[in-house]
């Protein structure tokens, strides 16, 4: 008698060279590691970066156009150059979001397990060179003229780089992927100067607890952190 639990295997699904490519390219833009405005490299040089065929590059391209990340630009300073995610934000509609809220809600739920314990970690682990790098990250994002994009930017990395200071390649990876899914809802919310205060100065809370290396202060704060934009996108969505 055959066990039931093979009924439970998934089909296997067929990948191409170019959906590899597509997916490093896509998380790097929108985990801000690939700034707006900057220029990807030509596709003769990405094709060496990947090991891949310039055919398997341009299909990647093109599939990124097509989600409106990037653009080429023409003339003697043409190229193709990122765009920012959240100028492109009415070009995805809430409907969009709600139609993958189950999955969104999942992976906000798991956020909120393994953030508090990258923060937990991280306030035991973390070096100069970390504590340095998300002061400054948190610096910036308390000013006047930070626009948009440019607060969606320092956030994904300060939470990347807490992620990076717990010392614990599975969790970051783990961050990586949690935001590389969450990013586009987050972008659809509310932008406003009292909504960035409020984050800065959770982030300010969760920088001091990782100074003074008080992981339970750390894992408190964080959690309460991400809670908040848990039930922020569920009453936006639902």
């Amino acid at each position: 008698m055959e066990s039931s639990y093979f009924a439970r295997f998934k089909q296997v699904t067929p990948k191409r060279v170019s959906d590899f490519i597509l997916e490093q390219l896509e998380e790097a833009i929108i985990l801000k590691e690939v700034l707006p405005d900057e220029q990807l490299p030509p596709e003769r040089e990405l094709a060496t970066l990947f090991k891949a065929s310039r055919l398997a590059v341009r299909e990647a391209i093109a599939e990124l156009e097509q989600k409106g990340l990037i653009e080429r630009r023409l003339g003697a300073k043409g190229g193709t150059f990122v765009l920012p995610l959240t100028a492109n934000t009415h070009e995805r509609t809430i409907k969009q979001i709600a139609e993958n809220w189950n999955e969104t809600k999942e992976m906000l739920e798991y956020r909120s397990i393994i953030e508090p314990e990258a923060a937990r970690l991280a306030a035991a682990r973390i070096t100069p060179d970390h504590l340095a790098c998300i002061r400054e990250l948190v610096e910036k994002s308390s000013g006047e003229d930070c626009s948009r994009e440019t607060f969606r930017s320092l956030d994904v990395r300060f939470h990347l780089e807490i992620a990076r200071a717990s010392g614990n390649s599975y969790i970051e990876n783990a961050v990586r992927k949690v935001r590389t899914k969450i990013n586009p809802g987050l972008d659809l919310m509310p932008y406003n100067r009292q909504i960035q205060l409020a984050s800065y100065e959770m982030h300010r809370i969760l920088l001091e607890a990782l100074e003074r290396r008080d992981g339970d202060r750390a894992g408190k704060t964080m959690s309460l952190h991400v809670g908040k934009t848990l039930d922020a996108l569920s009453q936006f969505v639902e």
